[in-house]
């Protein structure tokens, strides 16, 4: 389980490093929010009637948050990234 759990974490760091270089372009970065925005929205407008989220809910919820996380930490490494500063 290790080995898939260190391939996750490298897929995880190649996605950040793509979207925060991504981000430095205003047109680009306002398509893959708008995209991933509409990936993380529950189909169909549904919403879970239950006091316990069912199981495609509580998947649906696992991935916004990793969405959401990866998106916030691809946004914070272009800010800290001093060559991106010197070309805005």
């Amino acid at each position: 389980m290790e080995k898939l759990e260190f391939r996750l974490a490298a897929h995880r760091e190649i996605l950040v490093a793509i979207l925060s270089g991504l981000s430095r372009h205003e047109d680009l970065w306002a398509e893959i929010s708008r995209t991933v925005d509409e990936a993380r929205i529950v189909q169909d407008h549904e919403e879970d009637p239950g006091v316990v989220p069912s199981e495609a809910f509580a998947r649906q919820n696992a991935m916004t948050a990793e969405i959401t996380s990866i998106l916030r930490d691809a946004a914070l490494r272009a800010k800290l990234d001093p060559e991106a500063a010197q070309e805005r």
